[in-house]
């Protein structure tokens, strides 16, 4: 397997939207991965076909331009190429910013870009990627057009409910097993609102969600051997046992512990920067190396 993945950071005045934008590139004609239990995605193909294959569906290909809506598991997909692909990650702010869709109603599957783009804005994009694909544009500058089309107004959010994600957002990246009293506390609204929120805007309640980011931020740290050993004890007490560890590992990555130490799409795109705030403590222990 052959690649090259870059990761991009965003525009300041999309940093509460995207987590951060990526970008794909491969000559090989088929590499076959595992698309991480990651937030939603806006993937842009500049050359190749994407096609995720879950388990309860048929495949389905991104077409050119495709909205990725959060996912509560990993799925499989398909690169066939010589491909070329920008993606952006979203934060949970900005997908309800960008579509306005609860991640527990909508969620592990790809939908058109018509669901929530205009007609404008996809030819927009098509055309952007068009140039891109035959080197009259820059990446970084098809980022900043896209970063620019998210950031133009589309759905308001309540700003208490912003209020709410932030402060779960804040609680997970205060430790690897946060207790769920510590988030309660931290919020002047009923634990049923809470619940309510949390499934609205991370698909599932608060406990499941501190599960998922559980097991993303424990690859992550096993993606990236020069963390430190502190911090790799620290992920592993925060699991009842290595049994523990594997099956999380595996229901929101798709991976082993052993296979993420390889090189592959989905290990690479395993980089603290890209998760947002809730990776922020695997980010500072990061930059604490020599």
């Amino acid at each position: 397997m052959q690649f090259k993945l870059d990761i991009v950071a965003p525009p300041a005045g999309v940093a509460a939207l995207v987590n951060t934008f990526y970008v794909i590139e491969t000559q090989d004609a088929r590499i076959e991965e595992v698309v991480p239990a990651y937030s939603a995605q806006l993937v842009v193909m500049l050359r190749g076909r994407l096609i995720v294959d879950r388990t309860d569906d048929a495949p389905v290909e991104a077409g050119s331009v495709a909205i990725n809506a959060p996912q509560l598991g990993a799925a499989h997909c398909v690169l066939e190429g010589p491909a070329l692909l920008i993606g952006a990650s979203l934060t949970q702010i900005g997908w309800q910013a960008l579509a306005n869709l609860p991640a527990d109603k909508v969620h592990d599957r790809l939908l058109p870009a018509e669901t929530i783009f205009s007609a404008k804005q996809i030819a927009a994009l098509q055309t952007a990627a068009e140039k891109c694909a035959a080197g009259r544009l820059a990446v970084h500058d098809l980022c900043a057009q896209i970063a620019e089309l998210l950031a133009a107004p589309r759905h308001t959010l309540r700003p208490d409910h912003v209020a709410v994600v932030e402060a779960i957002i804040r609680w997970l990246g205060s430790g690897f097993d946060p207790a769920l009293d510590a988030l309660y506390s931290s919020v002047d609204i009923s634990p049923r609102q809470l619940q309510r929120l949390s499934r609205r805007f991370f698909g599932v309640p608060p406990a499941q969600v501190l599960k998922r980011f559980r097991a993303i931020r424990a690859a992550m740290v096993l993606a990236n051997p020069a963390l430190p050993d502190a911090l790799r004890d620290e992920m592993l007490a925060s699991f009842f046992d290595q049994a523990h560890l594997i099956h999380d590992i595996r229901r929101y990555t798709g991976r082993t512990p052993t296979q993420l130490r390889g090189k592959s799409l989905s290990s690479g795109l395993l980089d603290p920067s890209g998760h947002g705030d809730a990776a922020g403590l695997l980010r500072v222990e990061e930059a604490s190396q020599p």
